[in-house]
């Protein structure tokens, strides 16, 4: 809506002055742009049942976390340790690597891509509150695919850094997660 109105500033008559009130639309794409940017894992820590569990990623875990201000994103993670990670695997699969091999690659790995949105039916701001993922066009875990993914977020700035961390509950397994990333390039 465009508000036009007579405005008087430092003594003078302006004609006209006019604003619109931003929308909820506005409010989400500058949330948005200001999430836009490529991620790196820091770290994950997970509790089952009230209890901290062991990262499925091991103590050296790593990934890329993408969002672009066009409602696109991308995540990936896996362990970077070298019992977690058989040196044999080869692409194509066939290539190399037994399936024990593979099955352990499969553990310790995960995927997933499509568009994101906001969750604009729980207090929103830049600096926290709910991003959808989904519904996720393509995932390493295949029941993924089509689900839209849950997450609250929230960033904060510290020394000149934007850090990023990812919350989540998983009703399934009574596990909750919560992931830390740091912005790598701003998008």
């Amino acid at each position: 809506m465009l508000y036009i109105y007579p405005r008087t500033v430092h003594g003078y008559v302006l004609l006209w002055s006019c604003y619109s009130q931003p929308t909820i639309e506005m409010k989400t794409q500058a949330i948005m742009n200001f999430l836009a940017g490529t991620y790196s894992l820091l770290n994950n820590t997970q509790w089952r049942n009230g209890t901290q569990v062991s990262d499925p990623w091991g103590e050296k875990p790593a990934g890329l976390i993408t969002y672009t201000r066009y409602g696109y994103m991308s995540a990936v993670m896996n362990s970077m340790e070298p019992d977690m990670r058989p040196p044999d695997i080869q692409w194509p699969p066939n290539t190399g690597g037994s399936t024990d091999d593979w099955a352990l690659i499969g553990k310790t790995s995960l995927s997933y891509a499509g568009p994101f949105s906001l969750n604009t039916s729980v207090p929103l701001t830049k600096f926290s509150g709910q991003v959808l993922h989904g519904p996720v066009t393509t995932a390493s875990i295949p029941r993924f695919v089509g689900q839209i993914q849950r997450r609250n977020y929230t960033v904060i700035e510290q020394d000149g850094e934007v850090y990023l961390t990812i919350s989540v509950i998983t009703t399934l397994a009574g596990a909750r997660s919560e992931i830390w990333w740091k912005r790598i390039v701003k998008g």
